[in-house]
């Protein structure tokens, strides 16, 4: 039994490391059901987890989660609470792999679940919560790779070691702190010589390894640190280590753009100190032979210097900004097609009708969400230049366009939330403008009406008032607080980060309304929800 047991392994570890998967499962489900039957269930459960871990492998991302269920259910049917932890740290991994929000809960509930049973283990959950939580939250990444770095020296293990430094040098690249970067890399290739030499020697036995995965971008770091960015650049674009997503490769080609920006900005910051000095000698100068005149040119000059450093300090914020959105708002829905298209494509894997049909939509709403931050995108990329010319104001229906904006607010109606339209006006009611704008507008308003009300009503309502027709779109949603008003209009602003979007709808909605000679705004008096209302001049 001993021996059938080893040759069983040996063939499941080497199709596991290689492949091919049709070959795996078939001795995977052989090796399992030999454990089964001579009761060695621990042995069990970890060679089902590695079948879950060679879904992953494979990017079968649905075959995953029906293994991780499997296992689940057998776990809590043996009351082997003792390894409960296997089964949730594979479904953080699955969680991990479409860039889902609940996986760092989930790697929680293992750390809990294995306690001190299996430091490997612990160590490579903390290593996984520094990768989800880079993006958001740069500081708490730092920390838990810091904990696997430890755990990884104490277990004297290179691959787990040259991760965790790898893994800390990226982080530290990512938040443009050059000196933290550049101590972690000397630690990095002091550890790499350390292993070449044991491995030259014959010390390591084959039982260790080095990763080489963070290789690739520690050479790009460097070379965006020496200034060469355009070299950087190049390099990027030719990363091909396994584990280093595409995704994360657009985002160190940001940073360098980032890095890039903030060095030609300290070059105008160095020219504009030498304008000032050069400025205020000659202001002595003048003062002393009373030029009066050229005093009030440089004291001009000195205006516009400031305003031209607070307009490329406010690009620099935008840009950021703008960085933060697009890795998770372009991140996510790419990672949700890029999973339900390669299932759906898996080749001998049956999905039922119903299944296909909800990847299917999947896909679609994914593709539109991606459309809409394009489109917004384009819109902003037009910025004040957008006009109307009067021959493209034509007679517009009031009321019709808002029961227009309520029709197509039904189909996103996913919360069954009540919707109204009332107006003091007739239905042969119009007036001179732009009925494509307008519809624009309102159904911008409306969507983030339906976004931020979980009960409750919105409501449409059109009335006269002063020379204009305003349109007022009211919810009973979680309202705006007074501090976050007056810049709810600026771009990329979002009161709630976890809310699909980039945050342009109401800047481009404003810069719309502002192009048909109207006025769009916050009713500041109305505190059970939000309401916006838009004014329309009648003439």
């Amino acid at each position: 039994m001993e021996k059938e047991n080893k040759d069983l392994y040996r063939v499941f570890m080497r199709l596991h490391a290689y492949g091919p998967a049709d070959e795996f499962y078939q001795q995977a489900h052989k090796y399992e059901q030999f454990l089964k039957d001579h009761q060695m269930m621990e042995e069990y459960f970890k060679i089902k987890t590695n079948e879950g871990f060679f879904d992953l492998s494979q990017d079968n991302i649905l075959r995953g989660l029906k293994t991780t269920e499997e296992l689940e259910k057998e776990l809590h049917e043996a009351n082997a609470t003792h390894l409960y932890y296997l089964a949730t740290g594979l479904k953080g991994d699955l969680y991990k792999a479409v860039r889902s929000p609940l996986c760092d809960s989930i790697y929680h509930q293992a750390l809990e679940e294995v306690g001190d049973r299996d430091p490997k283990f612990t160590m490579l959950v903390h290593m996984s919560l520094a990768q989800v939580n880079y993006m958001t939250d740069r500081e708490k990444a730092i920390h838990w790779v810091n904990l696997a770095q430890e755990e990884a020296e104490r277990l004297n293990n290179y691959e787990h070691r040259s991760m965790s430094i790898g893994l800390k040098c990226y982080l530290y690249f990512m938040m443009d702190n050059r000196e933290k970067f550049n101590e972690n890399a000397l630690v990095y290739d002091r550890l790499k010589t350390e292993f070449d030499s044991l491995e030259a020697q014959g010390l390591t036995l084959g039982k260790q390894r080095f990763s080489h995965r963070y290789d690739q971008l520690i050479q790009v770091a460097r070379t965006a640190f020496e200034g060469n960015y355009d070299k950087a650049i190049e390099m990027a674009d030719e990363i091909t280590n396994e584990g280093i997503q595409s995704v994360d490769k657009q985002m160190v080609i940001y940073c360098i753009h980032s890095m890039e920006g903030e060095h030609e900005k300290e070059k105008s910051t160095e020219k504009l100190k030498w304008g000032f000095g050069i400025m205020t000698g000659l202001y002595l100068f003048v003062y002393i032979m009373g030029r009066r005149r050229l005093v009030r040119k440089i004291w001009k000059r000195n205006d516009e210097l400031k305003v031209a450093l607070e307009k490329a300090d406010a690009a620099n914020r935008m840009k950021s900004s703008f960085i933060r959105s697009m890795s998770h708002e372009i991140r996510t829905p790419l990672n949700a097609i890029n999973g339900f298209s390669q299932i759906l494509c898996t080749p001998g894997f049956e999905l039922s009708e119903t299944e296909k049909i909800d990847m299917r939509e999947r896909i679609t709403s994914n593709t539109e969400a991606i459309t809409i931050i394009i489109n917004e995108l384009l819109e902003l990329a037009a910025g004040e230049s957008v006009t109307l010319d009067t021959d493209e104001l034509t007679p517009m229906k009031v009321n019709d366009i808002c029961r227009q904006t309520i029709a197509n607010a039904e189909e996103h109606n996913e919360k069954g939330l009540k919707l109204e339209f009332r107006s003091e006006l007739d239905d042969s009611f119009s007036v001179k403008s732009n009925e494509e704008t307008v519809l624009q507008i309102l159904e911008k308003i409306t969507d983030n009406a339906l976004k931020f009300t979980e009960e409750g009503s919105v409501t449409i309502e059109a009335r006269k008032n002063n020379g204009n027709i305003e349109i007022s779109v009211t919810d009973t949603g979680i309202g705006i607080p007074a501090d976050k008003q007056k810049n709810i209009f600026d771009n990329f602003v979002k009161l709630d980060e976890f809310k699909e979007g980039i945050g342009l709808g109401l800047s481009i909605s404003r810069r719309l309304t502002n192009s048909l000679g109207g006025n769009l705004f916050l009713d500041a008096s109305y505190n059970k929800g939000s309401r916006f209302v838009l004014q329309l001049p009648i003439s």
